[in-house]
């Protein structure tokens, strides 16, 4: 299988185990090697683990934990994930889920695998205003991952949800062990598109992508994948450029998006973005004192005034602050774009350009099949296309072009309520 994970001896102590400490030592190193996959070889070029995969349905019989068949609908949702962070695509997506859903029907179950969690952290959450809306919540509490298995399928038995949505870390393989037995209701949601990940090449209920390029690549495994694509909120109407005579350029990411190695650096982009003297670069998200210094030293030396680039920090709303901003195109993310904040700034009618090295792993650029998304690949490629904002403009903001955004975005909604999707027309290929 092209994109595979292989980690011989593992998979063969972790089938072989039969003993209470061998097992728990095979399953231990299992959530151990996230580290290790952001080596130059593994990360956005292996993202399934097909001998880990085949190990787990063992799992069950070696606990004696026996599989339950349930009927599916949506009248009873179990959200089962690792834990949820304060930002990042996959707790967004947890919270998409969760509010279209509605509190009644969803339990959240955490197996807190790396053991961050406390109920105690939950006592005085406001569940009025909470991002995950839901009827209950549950944390795993058991000392060892052998045990924390066992309790998750008590707790799902005792449950007996008629949908499972798998949203959990890369390697949370309590998660994908318990979720196994109860696979007739369980959905794998395969976020985790830059990494190997644990369950995407067993045969749950279903499996679904929400981005495309590893869409493109489950298509190619024969993994009979759903595109689901992402939810954002919907604009009234698209961002207005401030047009008083200044370009404003934005772009929002966690920093790591913008520290991976790469061809060139993000700092080349900038320095090429804001050739124009009347621009500016509005960066919306997380920065540290180093990346203001590096930022502030290219551009010193490329003779463009520093203060020509704005940090708005975190928001709570991207789009919001497109519009709040007068935003004239977006910038994604380098050498790591973000595919939802690139959905985002094309739902809101803005042209988005994203960088793509050409000899980056096959998995990392972001690709959209979307009239308002354009890719370059070196730096000097921006100014030309800055040059022709108005025309990119006026076909990203066109009737059809917002119409193939709201396609995109009503997948996403489809799916949670439970509706067939149509395949796609031209997923394309990957590069090898």
């Amino acid at each position: 299988m092209r994109f595979a994970y292989q980690n011989p001896d593992l998979e063969r102590r972790l089938a072989s185990a039969r003993t209470f400490d061998e097992l728990e030592a095979a399953l231990q190193e299992v959530t151990r090697l996230v580290p290790s996959f952001l080596a130059p070889g593994i990360y956005g070029r292996q993202v399934y683990c097909k001998g880990l995969d085949a190990v787990i349905p063992t799992l069950l019989g070696k606990l004696r934990l026996p599989t339950i068949e349930l009927e599916p609908s949506n009248a009873d949702v179990c959200v089962l994930a690792t834990r949820f962070y304060d930002t990042g695509g996959h707790s967004k997506v947890a919270a998409d889920i969760c509010a279209k859903l509605g509190a009644e029907r969803v339990t959240i179950a955490f197996t807190d695998l790396y053991r961050q969690l406390k109920y105690r952290q939950q006592i005085n959450e406001d569940r009025a205003t909470s991002r995950f809306p839901r009827r209950a919540l549950v944390l795993l509490n058991a000392q060892t991952l052998i045990e924390k298995i066992i309790e998750l399928h008590a707790i799902l038995s005792a449950m007996r949800p008629s949908r499972i949505l798998l949203l959990c870390n890369h390697m949370d393989i309590v998660a994908v062990t318990g979720a196994w037995a109860f696979r007739s209701v369980t959905e794998f949601i395969h976020h985790a598109d830059h990494l190997p990940a644990l369950g995407a090449t067993l045969p749950f209920s279903r499996h679904v992508d929400l981005n495309y390029p590893i869409h493109m690549a489950c298509l190619e495994a024969g993994l009979a994948p759903t595109y689901a694509a992402m939810a954002v909120q919907r604009p009234a109407a698209p961002v207005a450029p401030a047009r008083d005579g200044r370009l404003r350029i934005a772009t929002c990411g966690s920093l790591i998006k913008y520290r991976q190695p790469g061809r060139y650096r993000w700092v080349d982009y900038v320095r090429a973005a804001l050739q124009a003297p009347d621009s500016e670069l509005i960066h919306i998200g997380p920065v540290d004192d180093a990346f203001r210094a590096e930022v502030s030293t290219a551009l010193a030396e490329a003779g463009i005034d520093p203060a020509r680039y704005v940090y708005a920090g975190v928001v709570p709303n991207l789009m919001a602050e497109l519009a709040a901003r007068g935003v004239d195109v977006f910038l994604g993310s380098y050498p790591t774009s973000g595919g939802r904040a690139n959905l985002e700034a094309m739902a809101a009618g803005l042209p988005t350009i994203v960088a793509h090295d050409p000899d980056a792993p096959p998995l990392v650029p972001d690709r959209w099949p979307l009239p308002q998304f354009t890719a370059v690949s070196a730096p000097e490629e921006l100014p030309p296309l800055l040059a022709r904002l108005d025309e990119l403009s006026r076909s990203a903001r066109s009737p059809a072009a917002l119409a193939s955004v709201e396609a995109q975005l009503g997948r996403f909604d489809d799916y949670i309520a439970g509706k067939a999707l149509l395949p796609l027309e031209d997923v394309g290929t990957l590069p090898d």
